[in-house]
């Protein structure tokens, strides 16, 4: 969930601590609905823009995905999936690659090749989008989703959005395991600290367009990508154990798994 520059070297910093991340309420739900959205991978190819350490690339395999390429500008984070994936018995099916995907990955001199433009099933963008700085980062991340993907290929993302991210059980409480502070606009959306409530807390800056929090998907649309859609809530085991927990995310959620096709 990594871009450009800052975001690497606060990703390299807290790259230990964010394995702690898979404890909190946010993090259960986020992985049913992602392993929702991913469904049968059998035989396809898989782009995870930003997928850090791979927890997710790893659950694309597990779903039968032949390669899964995990780009991501922090070396740090993407050791940890090396180091898990070294001390597994089976080949493996993920290829790591440094890169800042706020730029066409297209130009970059990428240590191992992607495959080719309109080659990949998925493209998954997982937090990615709420570390876009400026209108212009989004557009260059959508830019290499919507190059990446084959006619009819699926893209599968989580990211904050409106009318959680303001909601006091966001900003006071941080009930589901992430407490957002210090907001304040900037040009094209807004930024804050995203404190996430693990045993110790850790902090990550966050920034987030309004095209992306608002679920507008403007600039997605332009470059090709239709039929969006988010996954479901109420019938995932996670809510449905604790309906009353998860009643103030289902009526002000602060994130969504959104789906969308290449056009």
């Amino acid at each position: 969930m990594t871009t450009a520059s800052g975001k690497k070297e606060q990703y390299d910093e807290m790259a230990t601590e964010y394995k702690l991340y898979e404890d909190l309420p946010v993090a259960r739900l986020e992985a049913e609905l992602i392993r929702t959205a991913l469904g049968n991978c059998t035989g396809l190819a898989v782009l995870d823009l930003g997928g850090g350490s791979g927890s997710y690339a790893r659950m694309a395999v597990r779903h039968g995905a032949r390669q899964v390429d995990v780009v991501d500008i922090s070396e740090a984070m993407m050791q940890i999936g090396k180091d898990i994936e070294a001390s597994c018995t089976s080949s493996s099916r993920i290829r790591w690659i440094q890169a800042d995907v706020t730029k066409p990955l297209t130009t970059q001199d990428l240590p191992t090749p992607l495959l080719p433009p309109g080659r990949y099933d998925i493209a998954m963008a997982n937090w990615l989008f709420d570390h876009a700085r400026t209108p212009d980062d989004l557009r260059g991340m959508w830019a290499n989703i919507a190059t990446a993907l084959k006619p009819g290929g699926k893209f599968i993302g989580i990211r904050a959005t409106a009318p959680g991210i303001f909601a006091e059980h966001n900003v006071k409480a941080g009930k589901y395991g992430c407490l957002r502070t210090e907001i304040r606009d900037i040009p094209g959306g807004l930024e804050c600290r995203a404190t996430l409530l693990t045993n110790p807390p850790f902090s990550v800056g966050v920034t987030l367009m309004r095209d992306s929090y608002n679920l507008q998907d403007e600039i997605a649309r332009e470059l090709g990508m239709t039929g969006f859609g988010t996954v479901p809530k109420r019938e995932t085991e996670e809510v449905r154990r604790n309906v009353e927990f998860w009643r103030e995310h289902l009526e002000e959620p602060e994130f969504a798994v959104v789906t969308a096709v290449r056009g």
